[in-house]
């Protein structure tokens, strides 16, 4: 049976199909066994991406295939694994293009490092400012961070999120780092489970590690909060006392 998606987004509505969607993925190089390890999400969300956004398929596509092939030729981070539940045992890649080019100088000029920089190439002896001055701030804040940060493969974007089974990668869907955890989590169980039904058991999985760590987080914050007034060596026996192990 077809199915038909619809996305309201602030301005508009999109709707594709099932099919459509096949369509495109043919259209960007996600075919052939790949394909069956491609979730309709991630293809909805590519295509929304690309229709509503302007962020090429073959950005986010190119990264694929780097963690198909095992290729280190990525200049954005490594692959990393969620190490907190809603999504413990899935697994997130930056992608990256044009859009995300400001954050990244941002991330590379933080703090005090953009007046140090201008302080380094201004003669603060002399009111004068030069074409050579202004040619090279405007390098070494927009050039230079991100050669840098590609060179060192710090590169940032937003997020493919994919599950590893039998030694194979599944990709669910694409997000932004704001979009939260749980939205994630959300997402890939609507919409996931039915074509990968191992998700199931790493979603409870992850689900059972929730309720284990916010057991965990309000015992902590409890004998935290009676022995607020002993010594930090005392809170740290309470601690062992109670089978609980704290590093550092």
């Amino acid at each position: 049976m077809a199915r038909a998606y619809t996305v309201t987004l602030k301005s508009k509505q999109l709707k594709v199909t099932d099919s459509e969607l096949s369509k495109f993925a043919d259209l960007h190089g996600i075919e052939g066994e790949l394909k069956s390890r491609v979730s309709e999400l991630f293809l909805l969300d590519l295509f929304v991406y690309a229709m509503e956004l302007g962020i090429g398929p073959s950005d986010i596509v190119e990264e694929i295939f780097t963690l198909e092939t095992m290729d280190n030729s990525s200049s954005t981070k490594p692959a990393t694994a969620f190490s907190r539940p809603p999504l413990h045992g899935l697994w997130h890649k930056h992608f990256f293009c044009h859009h995300f080019l400001v954050q990244n100088m941002r991330n590379a000029l933080n703090g005090d490092k953009l007046k140090a920089l201008i302080d380094q190439i201004m003669d603060h002896s002399k009111p004068v400012v030069t074409p050579e001055m202004i040619s090279e701030i405007a390098h070494r804040v927009t050039i230079e961070p991100i050669e840098n940060r590609a060179k060192d493969k710090r590169l940032t974007g937003e997020w493919i999120i994919f599950a590893k089974h039998h030694g194979k990668n599944y990709y669910l869907c694409l997000n932004t780092h704001n979009a939260g955890d749980q939205l994630i989590a959300d997402r890939i169980r609507t919409n996931c489970v039915r074509e990968f039904r191992y998700l199931k058991d790493i979603l409870i999985s992850a689900l059972s590690n929730a309720t284990n760590y916010t057991m965990f987080t309000y015992g902590l914050c409890q004998l935290l909060a009676d022995n607020c007034k002993d010594s930090k060596r005392n809170v740290w026996d309470s601690l062992s006392s109670k089978g609980l192990s704290i590093e550092g």
